[in-house]
Order: structure tokens, then C-alpha cells, then sequence
């Protein structure tokens, strides 16, 4: 009489979990700054500062400059919508809106408006194609427009001598072109883009730089002098090695970026000193900023070039400039040219003050605080500084007028972060006050070291924190954002991602069939645990049910198990395996230890491929039966 017997194998993993993952929102631009003039969004409207002469403070009063800010008109395109992200060019502004239309108004020689005219416009338009896009940049002393669609990829319109606009072309567009993706672009998918003189940059979601146009200073920073129609990679030997760069802008003939600890680098013309690594040399690759004065121990995380110097703000909302200083533009009360980073002022109007964002244009630099106030130093020859003034400069940060007033709203509260492998998931309780504005939604951070990572939301209050180190323990806050400003960041959390300790194997197995009386035995097939925990022990366990066909039984003390020697094991310690040879099988009356790893490295691994022998009593009915083998690991 032969018997079958069927072998059902249940598998699982102590400790397993499954985690979701949720990318980090592109922060949004809302203050600008352009060649004579300066713009902000607050609560969702613009408003702009300066020089009119093209009409680019948007007000329908084009030649008519204003030394404070005055309300961008919203009586046609703009009627009922909300703006996110704007930027300013030489004579010109561009403005998102929460659905990613495109709206410019001012000059339009070239095109850079976008509504396939050369006409001027002092109040918005809307740009051509119909594009969602997620961010814009303007050249502040070029003519030229670029933004990044929700697809990631890029389009650019307005002047186009030097290839500029990226689609292998010298001829200038009305409308926006796609900028090419068959070099270097090819696959990628880009999140930030910063528009020079004539040339463009952009990043990727790896964190890698690419430039287009212009090359004559180095300022694509791929080590040549060549300007190139189509997009060519930033060199990411040198100082870049093995960087991820999270941060990109461009000026007149340079350009500077940030990486995700917080370290600037620059590249390209350096004649005032705008590359901040202490020499007046140009550089064809990027080159790091000095951090050894005022940004010793600083982690950055904005950065904007102009026409000659560069700024930046560090995590503590405090800003720093170096180049050229002849128009005040450092902000640090001298006319002083400085080849590496200065503090800027920070007594004043920015004394107790915590800035969020910053933006340089031709010869000044604005910067915004979570409140939605505006603060602005440098040349002041058209009212861009926007304090009512105009005429010399000023080397210290003075407040625009103008600006409503905003109340910012409350932080959340009642954070709660849980650790995962590599990853934190992050929840909160909604703010009690919004303040003066709409809820646009939340961003989660968490930093050590100077390093920060983020998640976001539209508005739901959970997200998840990915790209953690294992075993570190990170701060975590969360911050609102409303149409109005930024709350506060919330009382900080810790939280210390731990990896995960995991077991694969086969799902079922068939042991041969076998007459009564006799043995029969399979492989269960391989077996591996896989820990990055940084804990480095663990046990893998086995256990069994007797085997069953209806009423008739195969007792445990008939089943056999011998685990066999690793196939396959990496990391450091002693691994062990319970029963290496069939001379050391062990019945499956109790549960047994199968293999195991002590004193081992944080991350390891070993596989091993176990044999079950089952000796089937002489007097077993004929029958299919199953049994449930069930390994684990702790």
C-alpha cells in the first residue's frame, strides 16, 4: 500500500512590519528678488517692490516705481486664485499658483512671459501650454524663464542666444520648450531648477546637477569653457564625491548648490569672490565654501547666487553673504568685498528674528520670516529694498513696508513618532488656530548632525520619514503652512529607526511517496534571515503539527528535522547551525532551535536549505496527509 503525504509549510518572521513611504513636497519660493525690483507672496497674494518701468511690480501702473510694496493685480488671471511660488527676473515675474498654472507680467523683449507674445504686460498673463508645474525660476539679469512640471521635467521660454533654454536650439520661444531628455536627462526625473544670466541648472531626485547655455566662467561645472545646447552633468568628482545635493541656484555666470548635510559649494566665475572658498580664482568644477569662520558647525539649508555674491541661510533661520560688497550687498554694515561667508547683520530688524527664506537679485538680497515679514539690504537705487526709501544702498537688513500683516498659525502638537527600518512614520494633532490664513498643509523634519530629512502632506496629519540611518536617533518637528506663513516648529521628538530582523522561505514542499513501514524524506527549501537591526544574535526556531489525513494520524515522534550546514552567510560572528549533518536530526516532539548567530556584525544574513525525514508506522492507513511546519525567528 503506497501513502502520499503532502507537506503544508506556514512561514513567518517575528518582528516583521510593513511601512508605506511618502515624499517630501519642493518648498516653495515666496520671496524674489530681480534686478531693481523684489516680490513676496503673503497669504496667497503677490506683492512687489522697486522698479516698474516694464511693468514688473504687476499693479497696472507701469512706470510708476514704488519704495514699498503694492498688490499685484488680481481683478484679471489672478481673480480667486492663490499663489505658491514666485521669482523675479531682470524686468519681469513669474507666479504659481496651488494648481501649478504659470502666470508672468513685465517686460517681454524675448518672449519671457510666455503667452507667445513680445508685448509687455504690466499685469499677469497667463503662460502658454497649459503646464502644471511644481517650481519657476526667472533670470534677474537675463531673459529667460524656466520651471519643472509635475512629471519632472523641464521647460524654459524667452531668450535663447546661448542655448539657454536647453532644446538644442538658438532660436528664442514664445512659449515654453521642453528642454531635451535624450543626453544626459535621459530617465531622470528633476525636483529643483535655478535660472542664471543665460544659462539654466536643475537637480535631479537623486540629488545629482545638470546645466545648460552659457559656459564661458565655468558655470555649467562640467571642467570646460563650452556652452551647450542641451543639458550636460555637473562633475561630481572633487568635492561633490559620493554628495547628494538638495539645493540649486544660479547667477550671473556661477553657480551654488547645498548638499543634505547643510555644506555649500559653488562654481564658476569668482572674480569678487561669490565662490566663498577664499580665492578670486574661477573654477570649472564646483568647489566647497569655506567653513572654517562664521559657518564653522553651521548646517545651511537655502542658498541664493546674484550678480557677484551668494547668500545663504543655516538652520537656525541666521543668513551669512560673501563675493562682492560694493552696493551693501553682504548686509554685514560695509562695503567690503569678502572671499569667504560673513554674517550678516543680524541686530536691528532682524534682532530675535528667525528667517526661513532667502533670494538675491542683481546687486540686493531679500529674506522672508515665518511670519511672513520682509527684510531687505543691498543696492536701493529703484526702492527694491522696499522701506520706503530710495536712492544709496544700505549695508544693513532694513523692513519692507507695505507687506498685510499675517498671523502665522499655531505648531502642531502631540507628536508621535515610531520608528521603522531605515525610516520614521510621523503623526500629529492639527494646530487649534490657523491665524490669518488657509491651510496648505504640514512638513515633518528630522535632523542630526546637520543633516535633515523631511516628509509632507496637503494636509493630512501623518507622513512617513524615509532615508534614516538605522541605530541614530533624530529630533523630529512638524510645521503648518498656511496661505498666510509658517507656524513655529513643534516641541521636537526623538526617535531611533531600527532595522527589521526578517526570514524568507518556501512556501509548501511534497515529501515522495512512500509505502508504510518505510522512510521518506525532502528538502524544505532554503532558508534566510536577514537582520539590519544592529543588534547582532538571533535564534531561528522550528516546530511541527503531526501529520493528518482525517482521523489518522502520524505522531511527532516520527518526524525528523536536521537543519544542514549555512549555504550562504555574510556580516561578522559565529553562526551556528543546530543540526549540520543528518547524524544530528532531532524529532519535532518540542520546538528546536535551527540555526543561530551570536556576536555578529549590525547588519548580517545566512541561509540554510533544513531536511525533514518522516518514518511512517507500518500500520498507517493509506491516505494524503498534511502538516504544518512553522519556523521563526527571534
Amino acid at each position: 500500500m503506497v501513502v502520499v503525504l503532502a507537506l503544508t509549510l506556514a512561514l513567518y518572521a517575528a518582528g516583521q512590519a510593513v511601512w508605506t513611504t511618502s515624499a517630501a513636497a519642493t518648498t516653495q519660493t515666496t520671496v524674489a528678488v530681480g534686478q531693481n525690483h523684489a516680490c513676496a507672496i503673503v497669504a496667497g497674494k503677490a506683492f512687489c517692490w522697486g522698479d516698474n518701468s516694464a511693468g514688473e511690480l504687476g499693479n497696472n501702473n507701469p512706470g510708476v516705481s514704488s519704495t514699498t510694496a503694492v498688490a499685484v493685480s488680481t481683478t484679471g488671471v489672478l481673480a480667486g486664485k492663490t499663489l505658491t511660488d514666485i521669482t523675479a527676473g531682470d524686468s519681469w515675474t513669474c507666479a504659481l499658483d496651488t494648481n501649478g498654472a504659470a502666470y508672468c507680467w513685465g517686460q517681454n523683449g524675448n518672449g519671457q512671459l510666455g503667452n507667445n507674445s513680445t508685448t509687455p504686460s504690466a499685469v499677469p498673463v497667463a503662460v502658454s501650454g497649459g503646464h502644471a508645474f511644481t517650481e519657476i525660476s526667472a533670470s534677474d539679469l537675463g531673459n529667460h524663464t524656466c520651471a519643472i512640471d509635475t512629471a519632472g521635467k523641464a521647460w524654459c521660454w524667452g531668450l535663447n542666444t546661448n542655448g539657454q533654454l536647453g532644446n538644442n536650439s538658438t532660436t528664442q520661444s514664445l512659449v515654453p520648450v521642453a528642454v531635451d531628455t535624450t543626453g544626459v536627462l535621459a530617465g531622470k526625473t528633476l525636483t529643483k531648477i535655478a535660472v542664471g544670466t543665460s544659462f539654466t541648472c536643475a537637480l535631479d531626485t537623486t540629488g545629482k546637477a545638470y546645466c545648460w547655455g552659457l559656459n564661458t566662467n565655468g558655470e555649467l561645472g562640467n571642467n570646460s569653457t563650452t556652452q551647450s545646447l542641451v543639458p550636460v552633468a555637473v562633475t561630481t568628482t572633487g568635492v561633490l564625491a559620493g554628495k547628494t545635493l538638495t539645493e540649486i541656484d544660479a547667477g550671473a555666470s556661477f553657480a551654488c548648490g547645498l548638499d543634505s548635510t547643510g555644506a555649500a559649494y559653488c562654481w564658476g566665475q569668482n572674480s569678487t569672490g561669490q565662490l566663498g572658498n577664499n580665492s578670486t580664482t574661477e573654477s570649472h568644477v564646483p568647489v566647497a565654501v569655506t567653513t572654517s569662520g562664521v559657518l564653522a558647525g553651521k548646517s545651511l539649508n537655502d542658498i541664493t547666487a546674484g550678480n557677484g555674491f551668494s547668500c545663504a541661510l543655516d538652520t537656525t533661520g541666521k543668513a551669512y553673504c560673501w563675493g562682492d560688497g560694493s552696493q551693501g550687498q553682504l548686509g554685514d554694515n560695509s562695503f567690503s568685498q569678502s572671499n569667504v561667508p560673513v554674517a550678516v547683520t543680524a541686530t536691528g530688524v532682524l534682532a530675535g528674528v528667525t528667517l526661513t527664506q532667502i533670494d538675491s537679485g542683481t546687486n540686493s538680497t531679500c529674506a522672508m520670516d515665518a511670519s511672513s515679514n520682509v527684510y531687505c539690504w543691498g543696492q536701493n537705487g529703484n526702492g527694491q529694498l522696499g522701506n520706503g526709501t530710495s536712492g544709496g544702498p544700505s549695508t544693513v537688513p532694513v523692513k519692507v513696508i507695505g507687506l498685510p500683516a499675517v498671523t502665522p498659525p499655531g505648531p502642531p502638537t502631540a507628536v508621535i513618532a515610531t520608528p521603522g527600518d531605515a525610516k520614521a512614520t510621523v503623526s500629529w494633532t492639527a494646530p487649534s488656530s490657523l491665524g490669518s490664513g488657509s491651510l496648505l498643509g504640514y512638513t515633518a523634519t528630522a535632523t542630526v548632525g546637520g543633516q535633515s530629512f523631511s516628509c509632507s502632506t496637503t494636509g493630512a496629519t501623518t507622513c512617513v520619514i524615509t532615508g534614516l540611518t538605522n541605530n541614530t536617533t533624530y529630533t523630529v518637528t512638524v510645521v503648518t503652512h498656511t496661505t498666510a506663513a509658517d507656524s513655529v516648529p513643534s516641541t521636537p521628538v526623538t526617535v531611533t529607526p531600527q532595522g527589521v530582523l526578517t526570514m524568507t522561505v518556501s512556501g509548501t514542499a511534497t515529501l515522495p511517496s512512500v509505502a508504510p513501514g518505510n522512510t521518506t524524506s525532502a528538502h524544505l527549501g532554503t532558508v534566510t534571515v536577514s537582520d539590519d537591526r544592529g543588534v547582532g544574535s538571533w535564534t531561528a526556531t522550528v516546530s511541527s503539527t503531526s501529520f493528518q489525513s482525517g482521523p489518522n494520524t502520524i505522531a511527532l515522534s516520527q518526524i525528523s528535522y536536521w537543519s544542514g550546514p549555512a549555504t550562504a552567510t555574510s556580516g561578522t560572528g559565529t553562526f551556528t547551525a543546530a543540526q549540520p549533518t543528518a547524524a544530528n536530526a532531532v524529532t519535532l516532539t518540542i520546538n528546536r532551535t535551527a540555526f543561530s548567530l551570536t556576536g555578529g556584525s549590525a547588519v548580517n544574513s545566512a541561509s540554510w536549505n533544513p531536511t525533514l525525514v518522516v518514518a511512517v508506522p507500518l500500520a498507517t492507513v493509506a491516505g494524503t496527509y498534511t502538516a504544518t511546519i512553522t519556523q521563526s525567528v527571534a
